[in-house]
């Protein structure tokens, strides 16, 4: 599995080393500048729809009820019976 992740990592690097020298360095400023406006936009908009969506009045929050179950016979359980022979003592 590392094998394969390690190839394929390396298959993508070989690929944009290849799209990238036939790039001018000026165009591969532009690429590089554009591309982290791209991703720092997604970033702030992310942090902002985040922080945005906190009190919508449209979610519901359900609190967490106390599962009951069914025990026939507590004395079976051995916790509970060593605490029911301390306090009969």
């Amino acid at each position: 599995m590392k094998r394969i992740i390690k190839e394929t990592g390396e298959k993508a690097d070989n690929r944009l080393h290849r799209i990238c020298d036939g790039l001018s360095p000026q165009k591969r400023f532009v690429a590089v500048i554009a591309s982290l406006i791209v991703f720092a936009a997604i970033a702030i908009y992310m942090a902002v729809s985040s922080v945005y969506g906190v009190d919508r009045p449209e979610l519901e929050v359900e609190h967490i009820r106390q599962v009951k179950f069914n025990r026939p016979n507590m004395y079976n359980d051995s916790i509970n019976a060593l605490k029911i022979k301390e306090y009969d003592e």
